[in-house]
């Protein structure tokens, strides 16, 4: 899995407040986060965060997760996105979801991790669908469940997750809870690989030489492949040489000039229904 996007991704402004909450300013501390004028955003964040604004706690969660603006502190980040989850932020329990998940500074506990990854998913939280749909293919504090599994990872997929694309298109290419369809999953690949993610690139750099759910194209596949070396891919790595051999030298410099000037596409932003 692709675990984390970039910080400012991570966080959320509201989009009104109570009156109560408007001695500060959510938008004054989202700008001041960008531009890492952390103070500031604490600043404002702090006390609509101590009047419960579940957004503001889930932002102070970031800063004290990551050590930004203040001394990092896993526990009272945890303590803020329990407070912003338990309110419904889908981001809280996204959050929440992966660190039980990985064991990133609590105990794993995939039992806990399926609970939170749950409850983002049914907002239509794409990282978190695709963080359920992993637990369901292979069973971690969920009983093991491919059709749940593709079900999970066709939504977030659908919204553009690259690691649900990727991920999807395996169970596809492999057949496990579906039947097997290498054309379909080569289209997921593509999709995955155009957003920059190295596994997918890999992927692809190996449909293309062996012609699996598309005609086989040596230069497509040393094309991949090296996009995916230049990004630590070891299996990548590996081939790479092996790709290249099947080209003719100018074919070979063109081909890397051309990786050197490709630029992934965008990603689309999660979507994320009403909180509760």
């Amino acid at each position: 899995m692709l675990i984390s996007k970039s910080l400012s991704m991570m966080l959320v402004v509201a989009t009104a407040a109570p009156l109560a909450l408007m001695a500060a300013d959510p938008d004054v501390a989202k700008k001041a986060f960008d531009k890492k004028d952390y103070a500031t955003a604490y600043r404002e964040w702090k006390p609509l965060a101590d009047k419960g604004d579940a957004n503001a706690q889930f932002n102070l969660g970031v800063m004290y997760a990551w050590g930004l603006g203040v001394k990092q502190n896993i526990e009272e980040a945890m303590r803020l996105y329990h407070l912003a989850a338990e309110q419904g932020n889908a981001m809280a329990e996204y959050r929440l979801g992966f660190r039980y998940a990985q064991g990133w500074g609590v105990q794993q506990d995939y039992a806990e991790a399926s609970h939170w990854y749950q409850l983002a998913a049914d907002q239509g939280y794409g990282q978190a669908q695709t963080g359920i749909a992993t637990l369901y293919e292979e069973g971690y504090g969920v009983q093991q469940d491919h059709k749940r599994a593709l079900l999970y990872y066709r939504r977030a997929a659908a919204q553009g997750i690259p690691e649900a694309q990727f991920d999807l298109a395996q169970m596809i290419e492999k057949g496990r809870g579906t039947k097997k369809d290498p054309a379909e999953a080569f289209v997921l690949y593509k999709k995955s690989a155009d957003q920059g993610y190295a596994k997918a690139e890999e992927r692809l750099g190996v449909m293309y030489a062996a012609g699996i759910g598309v005609a086989a194209d040596p230069k497509q596949a040393y094309f991949w492949s090296r996009l995916a070396a230049s990004q630590e891919e070891k299996a990548a790595e590996r081939r790479l040489a092996a790709m290249a051999a099947r080209l003719p030298s100018d074919e070979v410099s063109k081909v890397t000039q051309e990786t050197k000037d490709w630029k992934p596409v965008l990603a689309a932003a999660p979507v994320v229904g009403p909180t509760r």
